[in-house]
């Protein structure tokens, strides 16, 4: 839909004027010669932009910039102003208004100003939808994305949830893998029992068998007394083997023997008690090297892998990035209720970027972005400095692409994933429509579809 504005005026030359420009640059646009007009008009029509002069018969302009601002919130008000009344034309800016011009108007001006406003309008527009779409996402495990990759991921929890099977989860580090175990063991039937997270390569090979089979009382030096391991805690829930790779390979014939005959021997003790805790386990290596190595048992391989979940990693499903952003601004903002949205410079930023340490990365960079920005909006220098320059490694010889460049790639680059839709490729660079299609004609770019062309 065209952006409609508004235009009021007692000159009827100044409103013609307006109508004619606002018609050639793809504005819908309709105008009152009162602010008495202009207030019946924005009562049964629908407008972005109201374009005002300061000076009227009757009620002034900022008499209807209060007004608009109290009744229709949404719209954003440019004030016109001959040379004598600036003075005016800032206080009304104090009093909400977008922006001013004087007259009388220049084309450049106006066009500038106006093209400022609706890449703000739209700005909002995608943050609300973007926060909309949190709140109705919100349940899940604290899981964000609505992508294919994301949205099999999670069928597959949905799917294996309800049953006692071993999960093994696969992805790179920062993809969110103890997530996906948590969401597993929170729709699951035994969900109110307890969920054991257990980092195997955090612990020395002298604790981890401690900690997970547990050991009697004089067992080994300093253990003054019995302590029960995690996979007996766990009872009736699921212990979370993270990093599973990392388990020394006799650990692992331990483990194996455990998951074979669902009991656990803890350390100098010949009882038995019986393993009752679903397992999921975790890697972000690739489990067919370790096993060619020997530095991981087949069998266990096997015993683990009766379920496997793929975790994508963040450049495989970056039209999740503006959600995802959007979530950690909520979640890490702080406590005073001010909203935070992302620039457009920014969110193209986030969008080219290739997030070698994936959610985990891109929450630290919003953090930090809260911590150093001093605004409403996350600017591009609150981004990380490798965000700023970061075009991935050139090979010996190669010239570093400058930004302009950086930025025509990222937009083919969003382009050829939606199949030449600006519309889809706008919102997924996270900038406006109008943005995407002067930078299009900025660059000289074809794309190969005409799909999203404006009507």
């Amino acid at each position: 839909m065209r952006t409609a504005v508004l235009i009021v005026d007692d000159e009827q030359d100044a409103r013609d004027f307006c109508l004619q420009v606002l018609h050639e640059l793809g504005y819908e646009a309709d105008a009152a010669e009162s602010a008495e007009q202009a207030l019946s008009l924005l009562s049964t029509g629908n407008f972005d932009i109201v374009l005002a002069d300061v000076r009227m018969p009757g009620m002034s302009g900022l008499d209807l910039l209060k007004v608009v601002k109290q009744d229709h919130p949404p719209i954003d008000v440019v004030m016109m102003t001959g040379y004598g009344t600036i003075a005016s034309a800032v206080q009304a800016i104090k009093q909400g208004a977008y922006d001013y011009l004087t007259k009388p108007l220049k084309l450049e001006d106006l066009r500038r100003i106006l093209q400022r406003v609706v890449e703000k309008q739209e700005l909002s527009t995608e943050n609300r939808l973007l926060r909309e779409q949190l709140k109705a996402h919100r349940g899940f495990a604290n899981l964000v994305g609505t992508s294919p990759r994301m949205q099999k991921v999670y069928r597959l929890i949905l799917k294996v949830a309800p049953k006692r099977h071993p999960v093994l989860i696969v992805g790179e580090s920062g993809t969110g893998k103890e997530l996906v175990a948590r969401a597993i063991h929170a729709y699951s039937p035994w969900n109110k029992n307890p969920f054991v997270p257990v980092d195997c390569g955090a612990l020395t090979p002298a604790l981890i068998e401690s900690e997970l089979f547990g050991h009697v009382r004089g067992a080994f030096t300093g253990a003054v007394q019995t302590r029960q391991g995690l996979l007996a805690a766990a009872e009736g829930g699921a212990v979370f083997l993270d990093e599973i790779a990392e388990l020394p390979v006799e650990l692992q014939a331990k483990l194996l023997r455990s998951l074979q005959e669902r009991e656990i021997k803890p350390i100098g003790s010949n009882a038995r008690t019986r393993l009752d805790a679903r397992i999921i386990a975790a890697t972000n290596q690739d489990l067919s090297v370790a096993i060619r190595r020997g530095d991981f048992r087949k069998e266990l391989f096997f015993r683990l892998d009766v379920v496997s979940i793929k975790l994508p990693a963040l450049r495989e499903h970056k039209s999740d990035i503006p959600l995802l952003a959007h979530y950690f601004i909520e979640r890490h903002g702080g406590a005073d209720g001010a909203t935070v949205d992302v620039s457009c410079e920014a969110m193209s930023r986030l969008m080219s970027y290739d997030w070698p340490g994936n959610v985990r990365e891109l929450e630290n960079c919003i953090q930090r972005a809260l911590a150093l920005g001093s605004g409403p909006l996350i600017q591009v220098r609150d981004l990380p400095s490798n965000l700023l320059h970061h075009v991935g490694s050139p090979t010996e010889g190669e010239v570093m692409p400058t930004l302009k460049e950086q930025e025509r790639r990222a937009i083919l680059q969003a382009l050829e994933t939606t199949q030449g839709d600006r519309i889809r490729a706008a919102r997924l660079l996270g900038i406006g429509k109008t943005t995407i299609y002067r930078k299009i004609h900025e660059y000289r770019i074809e794309p190969k579809s005409d799909a999203g062309s404006p009507s």
